[in-house]
C-alpha cells in the first residue's frame, strides 16, 4: 500500500448512498443516516438518473441538512460507476456504501468509526440482519461466522472466514486505502460487483477489526413485482453475472490465498435447483458451472477437501463426472425428512441415494457427516405448559464431536430494535451417559420469556474448533408438538418454521377510571416488550374504538369518544389478532360501579371469567 501523508481530514465518515428508483424506501434509508450518533459525517446522494420521485427526495434532506449534498448523474450508468464517483467526491478519512433502500442502526456509525480509531485499523466490519417484512431477522448462513466474535487481524490471511463476508455496506474503509490503490467496483456486472471490491480491499489491508455489534440492516423485498437483483439468482443472465465476477476474482485471489475458490466455492452451486425451472438456466448453469469446477479441480489438491455440506459436495461430484440426469433426480428429492444415518467406524454417512452405489462410483466421503444441518437434529416432543417449554429427547447422529448445544428464542424485532436485547438462549443438557452424548433436553421456564412476544425458534450447536451450526426448527424436526397452555400457542410459518406465540397477561393490567376517562396501566412487573393495542368493543354494533397508548405504560380513552347509555362493551387485546381481556388480566380485579355527571358506569366480570363495561 502507498504511504499517505497525514492530513486534516474535512470528515470522519462519508456515507455514500447509491440512489435509484427507490422512493419508496429512501426517506426511512435518509431518516436513519440523519440520525446518526457519530458527529461530523457526510452524506452524499449519488442519483443515477432515477425516473421515479427519488431526486426530490433528495432534495428535501439536502435542503434540510447541511451535511447531506447530492451528486445528480444525468445517464443511467449503474452500481459500480455511481458508487466510485460516490467514493472519490468523499472528504471523509473512512468512506461506507449505503444502499438506498436499507436501514442504518442509530448507533452503527459510531461504534465502527471508534473501532477504527481504537485499533488503527484500515478496515472494520460488523454484522448485518435481514429486514423481511415488518421484522429483522439474522442471516444464519456462513457470513454470521465472520462476525460472531470481537477481534482484529493484521491482514485476511489470518481469518480467511472473513472472504465470507462480501458486502460493501457493512464496513468503513480508510478512503485512502482505496485510492493510493486504485481500487474500484467493476463496471459491467449488475450484480455481485460487490464482492471483487469488498475482497480487494481485504487483500491490502494491513489491519481489520470486526465487531459483532448489527451495524445494517439489509431489506429483503418479498414481493414477486419487487424483487432485488440479488434475489434472482435463479435466472440465466444472473447465474452469468455470477460466475463473471467470480472468473474476475480468481486469478488475483488464488494468488493472494490458493484456498479462495473452497471458501467461496459453494457459490457456484447455490442457485442449481434453476435447472430444474428454465431449460435456458440448465444449460447456462452445466455450461459454467463445469468449467470453473473442473479449472478450479486441476489447481487445488483436493476440491472436496472444503466447509460444505454433503449435497453441496454431491452436486459438484455428479457436474464434474457430467452426471445431468442423476443430478436432477437428486434435485427432485426432499431430503429435509431423509434422515437415515450409517454410523460405522466411528463416522456417520448419510444414507442418500447413490451412496455406496454400484452404477455411480461416489467415495464414501463425500458422504460423511461433518456439520450438523436440520435433517440430522430430531426433535421426539415439544411440549408446552403454562410453567415450562420442554424440548423433550433431541437427538443427534452418534458421537458426534459437539461442544455445546442450545436453543435460541428469538423474539420478533422491528427494525427500530436491537435484535440481540430480544434473544435468550437455553442450554441443551445430555440425557445419556455415553461419553459424547448424542441425546439431549432442554426445559425452559416461561418466566424468563417475554410476557407477551412471538418467537422464532432456532437451534445451535458449536464445535471445539470454535465454528458453529445454526438453523430454525421446522415442522420436519419435530416429532409431535403438545400444548397444554392456556397462555402460549405454537404455530408454524408459511415456511413450516416454529414459532411460539406468548400471552402470559395475568395481572397485566390495572383499571383506574376518572370522571373524564377509562384508564389501563401496564403493571411493571410484566415483561411486555411488544407495542400492544388496547380496544373496546360495542356489544351491539361491534363498534371497536382503541385507547390510546401513552409511552407503553398506560392506555387511555376518554367517555364522551365512544360511551353510550344502555350499551355493554368488552375488552380486548389486540396482538396479531383480538384476545378477550379476562379477569385474570387484571390485577387484584374487583368489580368497579361509579357515576359520572352524564352516566352511571360498571366495569365487571361475567359469568365466563372475561371483563365487560356498562353504561
Amino acid at each position: 500500500m502507498g504511504e499517505t501523508m497525514n492530513v486534516d481530514y474535512d470528515y470522519k465518515l462519508s456515507a455514500i448512498v447509491l440512489v435509484y428508483n427507490s422512493e419508496k424506501y429512501l426517506r426511512p434509508c435518509l431518516d436513519s443516516l440523519v440520525n446518526q450518533t457519530l458527529d461530523n459525517m457526510e452524506i452524499i446522494l449519488v442519483n443515477d438518473a432515477s425516473t421515479d420521485d427519488s431526486l426530490s427526495i433528495c432534495r428535501e434532506y439536502e435542503k434540510e441538512f447541511s451535511n447531506v449534498r447530492i451528486i445528480n448523474k444525468e445517464e443511467n450508468e449503474g452500481l459500480s460507476i455511481t458508487a466510485n464517483i460516490g467514493i472519490h467526491s468523499a472528504s471523509g478519512e473512512y468512506v461506507i456504501l449505503v444502499d438506498n433502500d436499507d436501514i442504518i442502526p442509530s448507533y452503527a456509525y459510531e461504534k465502527l468509526y471508534n473501532k477504527a480509531k481504537d485499533t488503527d485499523a484500515d478496515v472494520v466490519t460488523g454484522k448485518a440482519n435481514l429486514i423481511i417484512g415488518d421484522y429483522q431477522y439474522e442471516i444464519d448462513d456462513y457470513e454470521r461466522l465472520v462476525w460472531e466474535n470481537e477481534i482484529t487481524i493484521n491482514g485476511a490471511n489470518e481469518f480467511l472466514t472473513i472472504f465470507h463476508d462480501v458486502f460493501y455496506w457493512n464496513k468503513v474503509i480508510k478512503r485512502s486505502l482505496i485510492i493510493d490503490n486504485d481500487i474500484k467496483l467493476p463496471s459491467g456486472i449488475k450484480v455481485y460487483a460487490d464482492r471483487k471490491f469488498t475482497h480487494t480491499v481485504y487483500t491490502y489491508a494491513k489491519k481489520i477489526s470486526i465487531i459483532p455489534d448489527c451495524v445494517y440492516l439489509w431489506r429483503k423485498r418479498g414481493e414477486a413485482f419487487d424483487t432485488s437483483l440479488s434475489m434472482k439468482r435463479r435466472e440465466a443472465w444472473n447465474y452469468i453475472d455470477r460466475i463473471d465476477s467470480f472468473e474476475l476474482d480468481l486469478d488475483w485471489f488464488t494468488s493472494f490465498n490458493k484456498n479462495y475458490f473452497k471458501i467461496l466455492m459453494r457459490r457456484v452451486v447455490i442457485p442449481i435447483t434453476g435447472i430444474l425451472e428454465s431449460e435456458e438456466f440448465k444449460k447456462v448453469f452445466f455450461e459454467r458451472a463445469y468449467k470453473i469446477l473442473s479449472e478450479q479441480t486441476r489447481k487445488l489438491d483436493d476440491i472436496y477437501d472444503n466447509d460444505l455440506d454433503i449435497l453441496l459436495n454431491l452436486y459438484i461430484y455428479l457436474i464434474l463426472n457430467n452426471k445431468k440426469e442423476e443430478l436432477i433426480n437428486l434435485l427432485l428429492k426432499d431430503f429435509e425428512l431423509q434422515r437415515d444415518i450409517i454410523f460405522e467406524n466411528g463416522k456417520n454417512y448419510w444414507n442418500l441415494p447413490y451412496f455406496r452405489n454400484s452404477k455411480i462410483e461416489i467415495p464414501d466421503r463425500i458422504f460423511e457427516i461433518k456439520t450438523l444441518r436440520k435433517p440430522f437434529v430430531n426433535f421426539e416432543n415439544l411440549i408446552i405448559e403454562d410453567d415450562f417449554i420442554t424440548f423433550d429427547k433431541i437427538e443427534i447422529p452418534k458421537k458426534f464431536p459437539i461442544k455445546r448445544g442450545e436453543v435460541v428464542f428469538t423474539g420478533r424485532t422491528t427494525p427500530d430494535d436491537i435484535l440481540i436485547n430480544n434473544k435468550i438462549s437455553f442450554e441443551l443438557k445430555a440425557v445419556d451417559g455415553d461419553d459424547i452424548p448424542n441425546k439431549f433436553t432442554s426445559k425452559i421456564p416461561t418466566n424468563q420469556l417475554s410476557s407477551v412476544e412471538e418467537y422464532d425458534i432456532s437451534v445451535k450447536f458449536e464445535y471445539h474448533n470454535g465454528m458453529s451450526d445454526k438453523f430454525r426448527i421446522s415442522k420436519n424436526n419435530l416429532k409431535k408438538i403438545i400444548n397444554r397452555s392456556k397462555y402460549l400457542n405454537v404455530y408454524l410459518t408459511i415456511n413450516d418454521k416454529l414459532t411460539i406465540r406468548t400471552l402470559m397477561i395475568n395481572g397485566a393490567f390495572r383499571i383506574e377510571p376518572t370522571e373524564d376517562s377509562l384508564n389501563m396501566i401496564v403493571n411493571q412487573d410484566i415483561s411486555i416488550k411488544k407495542p400492544l393495542n388496547l380496544s373496546v368493543q360495542n356489544r351491539k354494533s361491534n363498534e371497536i374504538v382503541y385507547l390510546t397508548p401513552i409511552e407503553n405504560s398506560s392506555f387511555k380513552i376518554e367517555w364522551e369518544y365512544f360511551l353510550d347509555k344502555g350499551s355493554n362493551y368488552d375488552f380486548y387485546i389486540n396482538y396479531n389478532k383480538k384476545f378477550r381481556l379476562n379477569a385474570k388480566s387484571i390485577l387484584d380485579f374487583k368489580d368497579i360501579s361509579f357515576k359520572t355527571e352524564k352516566i352511571d358506569i360498571k366495569i365487571y366480570k361475567t359469568k365466563n371469567g372475561d371483563i365487560s363495561l356498562k353504561g
